[in-house]
């Protein structure tokens, strides 16, 4: 039979029902061959090994037994020339293509570098097809005008030195491909979050010296927040760095990767010429050589589909196109959405923003600019407040609080220490150190400070506030512990001389026993160990 008689696809169907014990008439009226081109291409998978009682197999299995198959039956290829030549650099090929990321078109290169390979790249991807054969694969090409489109993607580059924290870390690779002239962007990061991801556009932009007019991406969370044919929801920052550069975004359809195919390419591509070639100290020399190399190596090469070199067709028609960059570089907000808890505060950026009662238990977006934070609901801006500098701080408005509750505030300062002064001054200064952090806050513990005044009287009360004071310790459970245990009849003057400065460490703070409690020969502490 002539060996193009049969395709690979129907050898391959035909030897994978055969292995699922489908009789040759089933194969024959789902393939179309005849029962005697199913008999022997049957045998002669037999032959390579194959066996119908063999347990289930892969796809790449029946493929390459295919292939076997079908090289059997065309004229050895060790008869020519060409294939003579590229045998006996096997081992070489091989150990290349072990590596990481490395692809034929990357081997030939090293070859002709290195080891003065004499042949075309069509020669060698011929017997490279033989060697290691690949499953067929269709796509369609879609082209754009200068200037009307960029495509973007995150991949993996593998292990880059982190030279602020010292120490390797897991990078990712930022590109952005312009889809008429095939010029690429490339930036390394160790993230792909919201303010990276809108970082390396900015970045992209002003290497372009310009902006396309549609931007193509995947539907991760730092550009689309929820993905949908139709509809998208997008990520607030990036919209507003859309809106500021004058660019449409432009989600590719999900779960298809090949409707940015040009960028998604050049992941691979970045792999195997850059990151498998290029030595480099840090991810910070790492993106200073991979630009030098998009733009003076890459971008001179002679593209495989435009037959034009990315570098020349930017710069001689496509530069101009791009839209030009605004006057001021966008600042980066930060977005959140934020649930308003009962003590009237959202969290954003680990501080604490308050709002007006009636959106207590709600839900609301909050930006954060360098120095103010707005919060918004429902697309309407409610709040303003001054931008935390410092982790754990309170932004509060007093006027936020419902008026039962802040009249209390009012008082926190003149009401409240007037009333902790009827019980005694160390009361009133332990009250006023209290309300210092935060009055409203603290309310409760001032109330309850109170009514334990009131159960144990001003005198006791005051001891015993003059006790926290000392160790600056005003815990409710200390203040209670001290009452229970009426330590605040021991006295504070030794302690005083002996103890230089009080205690600040709470975790190590203690109240002393009196000295006769370690005198072993007092009866009353005595162990007894006779029997």
């Amino acid at each position: 039979m002539a060996r193009k008689d049969i395709r690979m696809e129907e050898l391959v169907e035909a030897l994978y029902q055969w292995h699922k014990w489908r009789n040759i008439s089933q194969i024959k009226r789902s393939v179309g061959l005849t029962r005697k081109t199913i008999r022997k291409y049957i045998a002669l998978a037999e032959e390579n090994g194959f066996e119908r009682e063999m347990p289930p197999q892969p796809y790449t299995y029946y493929l390459e037994l295919a292939g076997k198959i079908q090289r059997g039956l065309k004229t050895p290829l060790d008869i020519s020339p060409s294939y003579k030549k590229t045998s006996a650099y096997q081992n070489i090929v091989q150990k290349l293509k072990d590596r990481p990321y490395m692809k034929p078109k990357q081997i030939y290169r090293i070859l002709k570098r290195e080891y003065d390979y004499p042949l075309s790249y069509s020669s060698f991807n011929r017997y490279m097809n033989v060697k290691y054969p690949k499953p067929p694969r269709n796509c369609l090409r879609i082209e754009v005008s200068a200037g009307e489109e960029g495509q973007v993607d995150f991949g993996s580059a593998g292990l880059m030195y982190d030279p602020e924290q010292k120490r390797r870390r897991r990078a990712h690779a930022f590109v952005m491909t312009l889809s008429y002239s095939r010029l690429h962007y490339v930036e390394f990061v160790f993230d792909q979050g919201q303010a990276t991801w809108v970082k390396c556009h900015v970045n992209a932009f002003e290497y372009f010296g310009g902006v396309p007019q549609r931007i193509i991406l995947d539907n991760l969370k730092s550009g689309i927040l929820k993905p949908h044919t139709y509809d998208p929801v997008l990520n607030r920052a990036y919209s507003e760095c859309a809106k500021h550069y004058g660019f449409i975004i432009d989600p590719a359809k999900i779960r298809e990767p090949s409707h940015k195919g040009k960028v998604e390419r050049k992941m691979p591509v970045v792999r195997q010429q850059f990151l498998s070639t290029y030595d480099y100290r840090d991810i910070d020399e790492a993106n200073e050589k991979v630009k030098d190399w998009a733009l003076r190596e890459y971008g001179m090469e002679i593209h495989g589909t435009t037959k034009r070199k990315p570098s020349e067709v930017f710069m001689a028609e496509e530069k101009d196109k791009l839209k030009a960059l605004p006057s001021e570089r966008f600042e980066l907000p930060l977005w959140k959405e934020a649930k308003v808890h009962p003590d009237h505060h959202i969290v954003f950026d680990k501080s604490y923003y308050s709002l007006p009662t009636r959106y207590v238990g709600k839900k609301v977006w909050a930006r954060g600019g360098f120095n103010t934070v707005q919060i918004f609901f429902e697309g309407e801006l409610i709040k303003t407040h001054q931008r935390a500098c410092r982790a754990g701080t309170w932004r509060t408005d007093e006027g936020d609080y419902p008026p039962e509750k802040s009249k209390y505030l009012m008082k926190s300062t003149s009401w409240y220490q007037t009333e902790a002064l009827k019980h005694g001054t160390y009361v009133c200064q332990l009250a006023t150190a209290i309300l210092t952090e935060h009055a409203y806050r603290n309310i409760r513990k001032i109330q309850s400070l109170f009514r334990l005044g009131e159960k144990h009287g001003s005198e006791v009360l005051n001891l015993t506030s003059k006790r926290c004071l000392f160790y600056e310790d005003y815990r409710m459970s200390t203040i209670k512990r001290i009452l229970e245990k009426k330590l605040y009849i021991l006295s504070l003057d030794d302690e005083e001389n002996t103890v230089q400065h009080p205690i600040h460490d709470q975790k190590k703070l203690t109240f002393l026993r009196p000295p006769d409690y370690f005198n072993h020969t007092n009866t009353k502490h005595h162990i007894k160990t006779e029997v």
